[in-house]
């Protein structure tokens, strides 16, 4: 005698169909990912204001011009920047913080986001080192390489390989 199996529970196949990812995950997803996309659209937008914040931190505590002085014109060279070091750096934490919490939110809890995290430093890491190498040692190759990863650091690409690969099924026993 057969058994009839129960009928499936409404939505379940939606959820099914996402990685049984909650409503409430999807939507700081959806908001995450629009955050993360209009940054780079309105990346311009974002410098000018950035710059003209630390021109007003300047202002306000002179001692901190010492840190344009030291990263100099020759630094925002090498980063390929045309902006100050400070507000690209502002700019890429926040950039870096938005894909990392978008990772936490569409990855289930675990070792999967971990391993994003992972990669972003290992990248992070990489890139700086490279870039000090490149600029102490006077190796342009370097610092184009350096450049490169940080360029492909800053872009959705590493969100959007991690996710499907971190929660296809078929590699989690792998």
């Amino acid at each position: 005698m057969q058994q009839l199996s129960p009928p499936p529970a409404p939505g379940s196949g939606l959820a099914h169909a996402l990685g049984g990812l909650s409503a409430a995950r999807l939507a700081v997803s959806a908001v995450l990912l629009a955050l993360l996309l209009s940054s780079r659209l309105y990346e311009e937008a974002l410098y000018t204001w950035l710059d003209a914040g630390w021109r007003w931190v300047n202002q306000m505590l002179p001692a901190t011009t010492y840190l344009d002085k030291v990263a100099g014109s020759s630094m925002r060279a090498l980063m390929e920047q045309p902006h100050s070091v400070v507000s690209a750096l502002l700019f890429a934490a926040g950039y870096v913080a938005l894909s990392l919490a978008l990772l936490v939110a569409l990855l289930p809890a675990g070792e999967g986001w971990r391993w994003g995290f992972r990669l972003y430093g290992g990248i992070g890491v990489a890139s700086v080192a490279l870039l000090l190498l490149g600029h102490v040692g006077g190796l342009p190759l370097l610092t184009a390489l350096a450049s490169r990863l940080l360029h492909g650091l800053l872009s959705p690409l590493p969100v959007m390989v991690l996710v499907p690969l971190l929660r296809w099924p078929g590699l989690r026993g792998a």
